[in-house]
């Protein structure tokens, strides 16, 4: 009986400091001055809700060959349109199968096997505003 009585006082304590832990007012979110790109791993990643007017499109990798395949990243609150790219075959976009955080959304795209080497503009509209990349296809 004395180790119940111990696992108790122990139990009380501890709830006692998660209380004091959880009275204190709520501070401000902080929101990191750049968020890195989600690992390629299938794992997913988990980001803060961009902040009102806040949104990207990323590429990973931003440069590449004919053929090649690359991965998007698309942070959009609004409604996203499709992403458009003289030089990439892009796929569907998709956000997490649990529906958390529609916003953002992942896809992937093929560099076309006939794209010249220079740079080129990805875009799609968000909202009445639009995200944008640069993607530079280079010679094989």
């Amino acid at each position: 009986m004395s180790v119940r009585s111990g696992i108790a006082v122990v139990s009380i304590a501890g709830l006692g400091v998660l209380a004091a832990g959880c009275a204190t007012e709520p501070s401000e979110p902080s929101v990191p001055s750049s968020r890195a790109a989600p690992s390629s791993t299938t794992e997913a990643t988990t980001l803060p809700a961009p902040a009102p007017g806040e949104r990207w499109l990323r590429l990973s990798p931003e440069q590449g060959t004919p053929g090649m395949k690359v991965s998007l990243d698309v942070a959009c609150l609004d409604a996203l349109g499709m992403v458009h790219s003289p030089v990439l075959d892009v796929g569907l976009l998709a956000g997490n199968p649990d529906g958390h955080q529609p916003w953002h959304q992942f896809g992937t795209a093929t560099v076309h096997s006939d794209a010249a080497p220079g740079r080129y503009t990805v875009s799609a509209t968000c909202g009445t505003g639009q995200v944008s990349a640069t993607f530079t296809v280079i010679p094989r």
